[in-house]
């Protein structure tokens, strides 16, 4: 979370609960809408984590 401060955690914490919990009550266009819209966003502030993380450690 430090690394990735814009990322909305709770939610992505709770999608990942109503995944393991809910996934009864999953509604997939909800899903496909954060695969499509947000998931890139996420991607791309993990890699640059990554990059810093491994900056860091060499």
């Amino acid at each position: 979370m430090e690394l990735m401060p814009s990322q909305p955690w709770h939610d992505i914490r709770g999608m990942g609960n109503r995944f393991r919990h809910a996934y009864d009550r999953v509604d997939l266009d909800t899903v496909w809408d954060v695969v499509r819209n947000d998931l890139p966003a996420l991607k791309a502030d993990a890699e640059r984590a990554l990059a810093l993380l491994r900056t860091k450690q060499g």
